[in-house]
Parts: structure tokens; C-alpha cells; sequence
């Protein structure tokens, strides 16, 4: 593990942790020398040596007191260590996140970066002072009272060296079985808490089908799966620690015959056969430890290669100096992008955006239209061609200047677990609260503060849950407002909000848009219409490219898009409310899970 350790946490740092634990196997051999001195002690005892009894037993505490103290300043000093390598792992998976692509930030990745840093590392810090602590001792304890015992008699440390070794491949053995069901046991209970997280969110859907009592077909599967491999570990679990213990026994056993047999045989002294029992038994009582404990330190292994896991994720790479930025107009030159490489998402496209200019993008449902806005905001890196901000690649800006031009509003608003204000003024630090009623006024979020009896100081739960849909979209707006950045990425989620909710946020929209670059997501066509530009995506490519008017005169496929699904009657003007307020549809790519 500590090989592991050393990519996550640095050599440095490990070099420190294993100092540490060698001072707990030093204070283990300290331990192993209070022992020795129970063989005179017991010598005297029984040969009714009774002022020398007295001497021995004073040696024996002192020694007792000494070894004590040198073990409990180990464990201090190994305690403050494991603190520097949790602090350690925070800053470096911290680091290390921050230069992360955008696009690596999936739910999947987000939780597991989540648990890592609270439960996995918590456990991590249980093993490391804890755990490793008892097996170092336990290990460096054994082979010191083997030592010990070869000193009396080396007949009997040869039987107690044989049975440990014995043991030493039983617990190997054992382990290689729980550790695969251990880790099967671990996937299974995730999944089967992925699957009853989506059980209880799909109860208005089951209900409302009239299945309020049935429980979920694959929810059943994941509850049988998790039944067998629960199974499946208490058996391997029983096994392993059923051929320990009996390890374990047969080992005492071993060593008590031995010495009863040098006993008879004259060769060990009937006092000296006593104390050669009591270490036995320290003995297994020490590697006992390895029996109880291997599961934990190996659910560590597994923790520490997640870490190392998520620390090999690339980051995209970074230029020295930003290239200069000049003017706020975006440009797609022949961009093409896969998230694998067999599976195009984008092919060829180029379009330009000038300065304050507005562009529409639209398509069918999974034709990419997230997928190109996000290459400006550099989620991804292009396979070929470029995007430029200001006349400059994006590849080619420092991350921080890059974000510096950018005010993003994306359908999936992320909010931190804190207040509203929070969520607003993140990374502004103090803000006046004359330009917070300013912004809340212009995003419309004024009118959910007032409903609010908490106002700014609301909070919004974790991921912004306590909040509606429309609010949290008016939170991401008054963000990007006091931004106030020159471009604008909008990916408009409108169509699932009530009619007063998106009457609200598309109002909040509208302010993002004087004077700024904007490149919109487009779901309802009446932000098409009044767009600079409008790019129509099919298939990955920007098939058609120019005004509403023009594109609806050109007759093609966005034309037929605006008939079709505006539902435009004869003789109806295509201009009216009902026509414009009209849904842009939803045609099924076999990739839309990926291009969203």
C-alpha cells in the first residue's frame, strides 16, 4: 500500500510515514525485551529466590514503563504523520482536480471524488494510525519473541518459526480469496445504492402508473446479485478466519508439546518451559492481529488506488503565457471532435462570431449542439481543427484568462452546498449589496428572494435540491451577470420549466445579452429568430448556416424544421406567438447519452 501511497501523496511523505512506522517496530522489540526478562523472573520464582524475585519483578516494570512510553511517542509521532499525509492527499487531489478538463467532471467522476475525500480518506487515516500500526507491531513483536525463545531453547523457536511461516501462507492464501469477494462485495453494495437512489426518484412515475407496491424489476436483480455476493463473501470470510484460528491453534499446540517434550527429556528446565508457553501464546496473540485486520487495511488498497486512479487522469496542457486576446468574437475552424475515437460527434465545422454578435445553435436532439458550445469553454480538447476567443486557439490560453472571458449558464446549474449568496458571489469574494440587488433585479431573481423568508441567506442544499428548477436557472443567470464577462454561453433550458418560470429565465436571459458575444443552445425557437446568425447541426456538421429569413427562403432543412414542428396551418402567419413559442423536437441519436 505504501508503494501505492507514494504516487498520491509523494516519496517525500512516505519516507516520513515509513520513519514512523519504524519506530513503532522499534518500540515493539522494547516490548519483546520486557518479555525476555520474564525467563530469570520466573527462574527465581520458582527456585524460591525471593529478594532476587523482587529485583527481577522491579526490572521487569521498569522495563514494562519504558517500552510503554517509547511506543505511545511512536504512535504520536505517527499519528501527526498520517495528519501531514491526509493534508498531503487533499492538497494534491486538489491540485490535481483544478487542472482537470471540464468534461472530466462527470456525476460518476464527482461522486467518487466525493467519497475519496471524506469516507476513503477517513478510512485511509483509520488504517495508516491505527491498523499498520497493529501489524507492524504484531510482525516485528513475533519475530522478536522467536528470538527470544531460540536465546532459551532453540529447539522450540525452530517449531514456533515452522508454524508461523505455515500461518504466514495460510493468512496469504485466505486472503487472496476475501480480497477478490471483498471487492466484489464493495462494487455490488454501490451499485445496488446507484439503483435504489433512481428507485425512490422514479416513485412518481411507479405510482402514478398505478405500481405504488411493486418493487423495480432491476432493483429486484441488484438486490438478488447483492444477496449472492453477500453470500459469496460470509463463506470465503468463514473459511479464511476458520483456517487462521485453526492455524493459530495448531501452532500453540505445537509449541506447548515441544516444550513438554524438552522438558521430559531434561533439556528445559521446568521454569524455563513456562515462560517458553507464555511467549507462544504473545505470539499468536500478535499475529492474531493479521487475521482481524487484513479487510480493512485491503478496503485501504482499494481507496488509495482510486486516488492513484484519479491523479493519473490527464490534465490538458497548459501554455506558459496566455496568447493576447483581442476583442470578445468566437470562431469554429473545420472542428472536429469524438469523445472515443470510433464515435465522431463533430465533423468539420467552422463558423465565426464576431464581437457582440449573437449565434443560435440548433438541431436535433444529440446532433452535438451541447457538445460545441462546451469546446469553447475547453471541456474538451478538439481532435482537429480550433476554437478561438478573441482571435486566439483556446489551446493557447492559461485556463484562468480563458475562464476570465467566459459567463457560462448550462442546463445541469451547479450550486455548492451553501447559500444562495453564496452561489452568486463565488469567487468574487465581498460584493456590495447594491450590485447584488442589481444583478438579482436583472436575473429576476429578486422575486424568489422575496418568497423567500431568508432571502439571500436561504440555503440551497446539496446541489442546489431545496431550490425549483427555475430558481436554481436564475442563481446561474445573476452568477453570470456579475460576471460580466464578454462572451456568453447559454445552453437554454427552458422547456421543462413552468410557463411563469420560463417567462421569467428567458427575461433573465435576454439581460446576458447587450453588448456580449452569446452562443446559445437553442430549445425554443423564439431564440432563433432574433439571433445574428443561426447554425442548423445534423449529423455533426453545421449543415446549414444564416439568418431566420434566409434560412427559412433557402427552403431547406431548417425550414422544414420550422414547418413541421411549429405546426403551421394555412394561411397562418409563422411569425405569431403560438408559432415562435413552439418546442424545437426531439429526434433520438444512438450516442444522445454522450453528446449531452
Amino acid at each position: 500500500m505504501l508503494t501505492v501511497l507514494t504516487t498520491v501523496v509523494g516519496r517525500d511523505t512516505v519516507a516520513e510515514l515509513r520513519r514512523a512506522l519504524i519506530r513503532i517496530g522499534f518500540a515493539a522489540v522494547a516490548e519483546a525485551g520486557c518479555f525476555a526478562l520474564l525467563v530469570p523472573l520466573v527462574g527465581a520464582l520458582f527456585g524460591r529466590r525471593f529478594p532476587e524475585t523482587l529485583w527481577w519483578a522491579a526490572a521487569f516494570a521498569g522495563a514494562s514503563a519504558l517500552a510503554f512510553g517509547v511506543e505511545r511517542r511512536a504512535m504520536q509521532a505517527l499519528r501527526a504523520q498520517v495528519t501531514r499525509v491526509i493534508a498531503g492527499l487533499h492538497r494534491r487531489l486538489g491540485e490535481h482536480l483544478v487542472a482537470l478538463p471540464l468534461g472530466w467532471f462527470r456525476p460518476a467522476n464527482q461522486d467518487r471524488v466525493q467519497r475519496l475525500l471524506t469516507s476513503g480518506a477517513t478510512s485511509l487515516a483509520t488504517v495508516l494510525s491505527g491498523i499498520v500500526a497493529v501489524n507492524v507491531r504484531a510482525g516485528v513483536l513475533g519475530a522478536s519473541i522467536v528470538v527470544v525463545t531460540a536465546a532459551v531453547d532453540p529447539v522450540v523457536a525452530a517449531v514456533g518459526a515452522v508454524g508461523l511461516a505455515i500461518l504466514g501462507i495460510v493468512h496469504v492464501g485466505a486472503g487472496r480469496i476475501l480480497r477478490g469477494a471483498t471487492a466484489e462485495a464493495a462494487d455490488v453494495a454501490e451499485q445496488i445504492a446507484a439503483d435504489l437512489v433512481e428507485f425512490g426518484q422514479k416513485q412518481s412515475v411507479l405510482r402514478s402508473c398505478g405500481r405504488s407496491s411493486d418493487v423495480d424489476g432491476d432493483l429486484r436483480r441488484s438486490i438478488a446479485v447483492a444477496r449472492r455476493a453477500g453470500r459469496r463473501y460470509f463463506v470465503r470470510a468463514i473459511v479464511g478466519v476458520t483456517a487462521f484460528a485453526l492455524g493459530s491453534a495448531i501452532l500453540l499446540s505445537s509449541v506447548i508439546v515441544a516444550v513438554a517434550l524438552r522438558v521430559d527429556a531434561g533439556t528445559v528446565r521446568p521454569a524455563f518451559g513456562v515462560a517458553l508457553v507464555l511467549f507462544a501464546a504473545l505470539l499468536v496473540d500478535a499475529v492474531a492481529a493479521l487475521g482481524r485486520t487484513s479487510s480493512m487495511i485491503w478496503a485501504a488498497q482499494a481507496d488509495v488506488a482510486a486516488m492513484a486512479e484519479v491523479l493519473a487522469a490527464r490534465p490538458l496542457p497548459e501554455p506558459a503565457r496566455s496568447a493576447p486576446i483581442r476583442g470578445a468574437g468566437v470562431e469554429f475552424d473545420a472542428v472536429a471532435f469524438g469523445y472515443t475515437p470510433d464515435s465522431p460527434v463533430l465533423d468539420g465545422v467552422s463558423f465565426a462570431v464576431p464581437t457582440g454578435g449573437s449565434c443560435a445553435i440548433v438541431g436535433p436532439s444529440g446532433s452535438g449542439k451541447t457538445t460545441l458550445v462546451r469546446l469553447v469553454a475547453r471541456f474538451f480538447d478538439v481532435t482537429a481543427g480550433s476554437v478561438r476567443v478573441g482571435g486566439s486557439d483556446v489551446r493557447g490560453l492559461r485556463a484562468a484568462d480563458l475562464n476570465r472571458q467566459l459567463a457560462v449558464v448550462f442546463q445541469d446549474v451547479h450550486l455548492v452546498d451553501g447559500t444562495i449568496r453564496d452561489n452568486v458571489t463565488v469567487g468574487h469574494g465581498e460584493v456590495s449589496d447594491d450590485r447584488l440587488d442589481e444583478v438579482a433585479r436583472r436575473s429576476r431573481l429578486d422575486e424568489v428572494l422575496e418568497a423567500l423568508p431568508d432571502g439571500w441567506d436561504t440555503p440551497v442544499g446539496d446541489r442546489g435540491t431545496a431550490l425549483s428548477g427555475g430558481q436554481r436557472q436564475r442563481v446561474s443567470v445573476a452568477r453570470a451577470l456579475l460576471k460580466d464577462a464578454p462572451v456568453v454561453l447559454l445552453d437554454e433550458a427552458t422547456s421543462a420549466l413552468d410557463p411563469e418560470n420560463e417567462q421569467a429565465v428567458r427575461a433573465a436571459f435576454d439581460e446576458l445579452g447587450p453588448g456580449r458575444t452569446r452562443l446559445i443552445v437553442a430549445h425554443r425557437l423564439s431564440t432563433v429568430r432574433d439571433a445574428d446568425v443561426i447554425v442548423f447541426l445534423d449529423g455533426g456538421r453545421a449543415a446549414e448556416i444564416g439568418t431566420h429569413d434566409e434560412l427559412l427562403e433557402s427552403g431547406g432543412r431548417y425550414a422544414g424544421f420550422w414547418a413541421e414542428h411549429n405546426r403551421i396551418p394555412t394561411g397562418t402567419d409563422p411569425d405569431t406567438d403560438e408559432s415562435r413559442d413552439a418546442q424545437i423536437p426531439t429526434w433520438t441519436n444512438p450516442h444522445a447519452e454522450e453528446l449531452r
